[in-house]
């Protein structure tokens, strides 16, 4: 979909300013801030939750907030056996419970979970009517402290969206990768139906950068597994289709060169994932030249700790509403650190951590982003399943907070959608995206080449560049520690939780919440991420920031501290602050910012 630039900035600014300040003063609410900025407002008329889970209905919220209304009830599923149940319908209580206090979406999540763990019995109570309607599901158990690995509710979720997967009309996921999931399940039974859609697609390359890398990338790990003979020659001709569509090193979603009316020229959601593919090919023994791998894998790592894998052709972005192209962008450092001899010991398995970590601090602005958000859910779970043994803290932080989010977007079918996803959770692509997001529960198994997995019989290993791009100074972006102090001293980031320091909490204390002290900065602009070091530069320059381009005055420069970060031992701060000022003059031709002290330092 093409969206102007401008009209995408202008969303941000409406997003950021219904996250902050939507939600305060409100009565329903037992906290004034939720993890989460899509927590549905309760002043608002109407919010649709589209599905609940696999029970088969939508529930919309109406005033006074939030009673629920049945929205619709989807055909086959278990609240349409009951034959009571229908549209307009108001609930007055479900199993006993009125929503109150928390984000109702989460209390829904506890009241399925729940139920999934004990009997299966869902009653609901409808005004107007003396008796409940009770709809059964089936009982699949309560999540483990470990999950989604040693989990048996896990893995009856995995199984039941495998088998859903393996029906012979079932739909593989927009580009195939559906069967990705398949492979990731570990088990040899899957490999059958993805055998079936691999040959039969290997002679049919496409030339979308969309297909090329989401359905190149299961196709050449299901020959990686197999050694499969017949998919080999296939994989070549898909080659060759990238090949031909790559210009300037990256590519448009549609293949060739765009027209000038296109705008950004690159479309990275698409073309990041066609890296990945090229990477796995080589892997497989396909002739790849060097200049599009090498002229690829360049262009891409350079976004890597850097801010954002950006929209299109450009600077990596700022801000915290990525569109799931970090995570994308962190599966492509996977494949290059599974492709090259030195491994985990690569920059590129450093740059593929870097850009999984996003996925942390981006979650509270769940749901946001081009064309609503869905594409960044479906690689924003994955990509953190790659920081299962390095953060293991954050990664249960990160699971624990969101798994109502991936209860809900499972349908009674044992397909998955995706919750709030927009057009990804809609009709038109009939549950495609939401095979990427059910990777959620199977990246930590380490069964694909980019999850981890050890490499094949079929592996062809191949050195890719040491140093791909800068020098050994540019290499303190892609590390997962602090920036030391000037002391030696180092921040631990390990035990981080999403309520004090995901992006949403940090932009809030930062925003006016009184005086924001010098140590309290220097404590940001020394953190791990790039786009929290960004924030807290502007906020060096009195300026508060948002996702992206959103400011607004916040008091004055901090001369001194301005200074201090100019001349730090570390890039990672310099970057920062220096970014601060050069979008400062950008913007706002603020002259007076560039000082004989500022114009010695850079």
């Amino acid at each position: 979909m093409k969206t102007n630039y401008k009209t995408q900035l202008a969303l941000t600014v409406l997003w950021f300013a219904y996250g902050l300040g939507g939600l305060h003063g409100q009565s329903y609410y037992q906290k004034p801030i939720g993890i989460f900025s899509t927590r549905p407002d309760d002043t608002k008329s109407l919010t649709n939750i589209k599905r609940f889970g696999p029970i088969g209905m939508g529930i919309d919220l109406i005033q006074p907030a939030f009673t629920m209304r049945i929205s619709h009830i989807e055909d086959g599923s278990p609240a349409a056996a009951t034959e009571q149940l229908r549209a307009g319908q108001i609930i007055e209580s479900i199993n006993g419970q009125a929503l109150a206090d928390i984000d109702p979406r989460i209390q829904l999540g506890a009241i399925l979970a729940t139920a999934e763990a004990s009997d299966g019995v869902i009653r609901f109570a409808i005004k107007g009517q003396t008796e409940d309607v009770t709809v059964k599901i089936p009982v699949i158990g309560a999540y483990s402290a470990t999950w989604p690995l040693d989990c048996p509710k896990s893995n009856k979720i995995v199984r039941n969206f495998a088998e859903y997967l393996s029906q012979p009309d079932a739909n593989p996921g927009f580009g195939g990768i559906g069967m990705l999931f398949l492979l990731s399940t570990g088990d040899d039974r899957d490999l059958e139906p993805v055998k079936k859609w691999a040959r039969g697609i290997a002679d049919k390359p496409h030339t979308y950068a969309w297909y090329l890398g989401y359905g190149g990338i299961p196709l050449c790990e299901y020959y990686l597994r197999t050694g499969d003979s017949e998919v080999r020659p296939g994989i070549q001709k898909w080659v060759d289709n990238a090949v031909k569509g790559q210009y300037l090193d990256a590519w448009a979603g549609r293949g060739g060169v765009p027209s000038v009316t296109y705008g950004m020229g690159h479309l990275n959601a698409g073309g990041t994932a066609v890296l990945t593919f090229l990477l796995l090919a080589k892997e497989c023994g396909a002739e790849v030249p060097d200049h599009a791998l090498q002229g690829a894998l360049v262009h891409f790592y350079r976004y890597s700790g850097r801010g954002l894998n950006p929209y299109g052709d450009g600077r990596p972005e700022v801000g915290f509403v990525d569109n799931g192209k970090n995570g994308n962008l962190a599966f492509a450092m996977a494949a290059a650190a599974a492709l090259t001899p030195d491994g985990e010991s690569s920059l590129y398995a450093a740059a593929r951590d870097t850009c999984a970590m996003t996925s942390f601090y981006t979650t509270s602005f769940m749901l946001h982003g081009h064309t609503g958000g869905g594409i960044g859910e479906s690689w924003r779970s994955p990509a953190m399943g790659l920081m299962h043994d390095k953060r293991p803290k954050q990664y249960r932080e990160f699971m624990d907070n969101r798994k109502w989010h991936y209860d809900l977007s499972r349908r009674w079918n044992g397909s998955f959608g995706i919750l709030g996803g927009a057009g990804y959770d809609g009709p038109k692509w009939n549950g495609a995206w939401g095979t990427a997001y059910a990777l959620t529960y199977t990246i930590p198994r380490k069964t694909l080449r980019i999850s981890g997995a050890p490499p094949t019989k079929y592996s062809h290993p191949y050195q890719l560049p040491r140093q791909p791009w800068g020098t050994e100074f540019d290499n303190a972006f892609v590390s997962l520690d602090a920036v030391p102090y000037p002391d030696g001293s180092q921040q631990d980031l390990s035990g981080e939780t999403l309520a004090e320091d995901a992006s949403r909490p940090v932009l809030i204390r930062l925003h006016d919440s009184g005086e924001v002290s010098d140590d309290l900065l220097r404590r940001y602009i020394h953190h791990q991420d790039h786009n929290l070091r960004f924030v807290a530069a502007n906020k060096i320059l009195g300026i508060n920031s948002g996702y992206i381009g959103w400011r607004s005055p916040g008091g004055k420069i901090r001369i001194q501290l301005m200074l201090e970060c100019l001349g730090s031992h570390d890039p990672r701060v310099r970057r920062a602050m220096f970014s601060a000022i050069s979008d400062t003059l950008r913007r706002e031709n603020r002259i007076e910012i560039l000082t004989k002290e500022v114009f010695d330092a850079a």
